[in-house]
C-alpha cells in the first residue's frame, strides 16, 4: 500500500484518492462476475456446445481482463502516489502566497479553469488573473463560492508550473498554471475531435441500421409472398439442380455455420419457361446439414413437380406455397437487430447534442465571467 504523504493537507486527497480506485475494482469485479453468471446461465440452460464454447471463451479473455485492469488500477495509484508527492514538495519548498480564486465556467474531463490573482510585491492584483487548471476532480459550484481566498504554493508563476492551493478549512487544491489561448486551443481541438468521433460512430450505426431495416423489409415481404402463394395458380415444372448451400447464422455477438437447402426447377406458364429457387419464401436455415439434406429428399434431379406461381409476375414460383409462420422467428430477430442500432444511434446522437450544448454552455460562462472580470 502506497504511504499517505507527510504534509496533513494531502492526507484527505490521499485517502479519497485510495476509496476511489477500491471502487473501481470492487465495480469491475461485480461487473465480471454479473457477465460471467448470466453466460454461465445460458449456457447450463441451453446446454448446446455452441453457448458452452462461447461461455469457455469468454472466461479465458476475461482473465487477462481483469489481470489487465488490475494493472490499470495500479498505475493510477502510482501516478497519484506520484502527484501527490509533487505536490508535498512544492508544499515544502515554496513559499505561500495569498490569492484570490475565481471559476472562469470551463470545466472538462482534463480539469477546471480558475483565473487566479496573486497578491504579491511583484505581481500586485491591478496586473489582471494568471490562469490555472484544477484537478477534474476538484470542481466547485460557481453559485455557491463565486471566488475563493487560498495560500498559494508555487515555484514560480508561469505556465506549466504546478501549485498547491490551501483553503482556509486545510483542504488542499492542486493543479497547474497555464496559457489561456493555449488551453482554449487545446480544449476546441479536443470537442471536435469527440464529435467527429460521434459522427462517425453514427454513420456506421445509420449503416446498420438501413441494412436490418432492409432485412427485415425482405423478410416481411417474404411473409407476404408465402401467405398469397397458397392462392397461386399451380403449373408443371422439373427439378434441374438440388444441393445444400452453406451460409453464417447470427447469434448474438458471433455467428455459427448453417444450412438450407436448395433447389433450382423449371416451370412453363403460357409458353414461356421460367427457373425458380424458392423451395418456400420462409425456409430458415438449419445447424445440422442432415436436416437440410433431408429437404432434399422430396426433390431428386429430373423429378417433374408443382410449382405455384404469382399471376402478377410469373418469374416469382415456390415448390412448397404458405409456410408462413416460418417467417416470424426470423423477422422478430430482424426486428431486435434494428431496434438495437437504432437505439445506439439515438444514444450518440443525444451524446453529441449533450456535448455540444456544454460546450456551447460554458463558452457562454467563460464570457460572462470575462466581462465581469473587465
Amino acid at each position: 500500500m502506497s504511504a499517505i504523504p507527510p504534509h496533513p493537507s494531502l492526507q484527505k486527497l490521499a485517502a479519497a484518492n485510495r476509496r476511489r480506485l477500491r471502487l473501481l475494482g470492487l465495480l469491475f469485479f461485480m461487473v465480471m462476475a454479473g457477465v460471467l453468471v448470466f453466460m454461465m446461465t445460458v449456457a447450463l440452460t441451453h446446454r448446446d456446445m455452441v453457448n458452452l464454447l462461447i461461455f469457455a471463451v469468454a472466461g479465458l479473455v476475461m482473465l487477462p481482463t481483469m489481470a489487465l485492469v488490475g494493472g490499470l488500477l495500479w498505475h493510477l495509484e502510482r501516478r497519484q502516489t506520484r502527484r501527490l508527492s509533487a505536490a508535498d514538495r512544492v508544499l515544502r519548498e515554496s513559499a505561500p502566497m495569498n490569492a484570490r480564486l475565481a471559476p472562469t465556467g470551463l470545466a472538462n474531463r482534463v480539469g477546471t479553469l480558475v483565473a487566479m490573482r496573486p497578491e504579491t510585491r511583484t505581481r500586485p492584483p491591478s496586473i489582471g488573473p494568471i490562469f490555472a487548471l484544477l484537478d477534474p476532480v476538484q470542481r466547485w459550484d460557481r453559485a455557491s463560492r463565486p471566488e475563493l481566498t487560498v495560500q498559494l504554493y508555487c515555484a514560480q508563476l508561469e505556465p506549466g508550473q504546478e501549485l498547491v492551493a490551501l483553503q482556509d478549512n486545510g483542504d488542499a487544491l492542486l493543479g497547474k498554471l497555464v496559457a489561456l489561448d493555449s488551453y482554449r486551443r487545446q480544449t476546441t481541438w479536443m470537442t471536435a475531435a469527440a464529435l467527429g468521433l460521434i459522427v462517425l460512430g453514427m454513420v456506421v450505426l445509420a449503416v446498420l441500421a438501413a441494412g436490418d431495416y432492409r432485412e427485415y423489409q425482405r423478410l416481411d415481404q417474404a411473409r407476404r409472398f408465402a401467405v398469397a402463394s397458397e392462392n397461386w395458380p399451380p403449373t408443371t415444372g422439373t427439378v434441374r439442380d438440388a444441393s445444400v448451400v452453406t451460409l453464417r447464422i447470427p447469434r448474438g455477438k458471433t455467428s455459427v455455420t448453417g444450412y438450407r437447402a436448395r433447389i433450382e426447377f423449371e416451370y412453363v406458364v403460357a409458353g414461356t419457361a421460367y427457373r425458380g429457387d424458392h423451395l418456400s419464401f420462409c425456409q430458415p436455415p438449419s445447424l445440422e446439414k442432415q436436416a437440410a439434406e433431408t429437404r432434399l429428399t422430396p426433390y431428386p434431379t429430373g423429378t417433374r413437380i408443382e410449382v405455384r406461381y404469382d399471376p402478377t409476375d410469373p418469374t416469382r414460383g415456390v415448390l412448397e406455397p404458405g409456410r408462413a409462420e416460418a417467417c416470424e422467428p426470423l423477422l422478430a430477430a430482424a426486428w431486435r437487430e434494428m431496434l438495437l442500432s437504432l437505439g445506439l444511434l439515438g444514444l450518440l446522437a443525444l451524446i453529441g447534442v449533450a456535448a455540444v450544448w456544454e460546450f456551447l454552455r460554458q463558452r457562454r460562462a467563460f464570457r460572462v465571467w470575462a466581462t465581469s472580470a473587465e
